[in-house]
């Protein structure tokens, strides 16, 4: 489904500048505002789960460097040497 939204009291020189910017796309200014509400909306859901995979990778990063420190001080106390 698509709905149709107007936008009242939009100043002359943003509507100038709106129509530059989906000219250079080649693009209407409601195809390029369709577009620009839609990133928007995308945004807004991906940005919590980009959150979320950027403490994982954190969280990651730890526990590679608590065990990479264990097998070194394995290795160590079996004595063989690392690469």
């Amino acid at each position: 489904m698509v709905v149709d939204i107007h936008i009242k009291g939009v100043a002359d020189a943003d509507a100038a500048i709106i129509k530059q910017l989906a000219d250079a796309k080649g693009m209407t200014r409601n195809k390029y505002l369709a577009r620009l509400i839609h990133q928007h909306a995308r945004d807004y859901y991906v940005e919590g789960e980009l959150n979320d995979l950027s403490e994982l990778a954190q969280q990651s990063q730890v526990v590679i460097q608590c065990n990479t420190e264990v097998l070194n001080a394995l290795l160590d106390s079996l004595g063989i040497e690392r690469e």
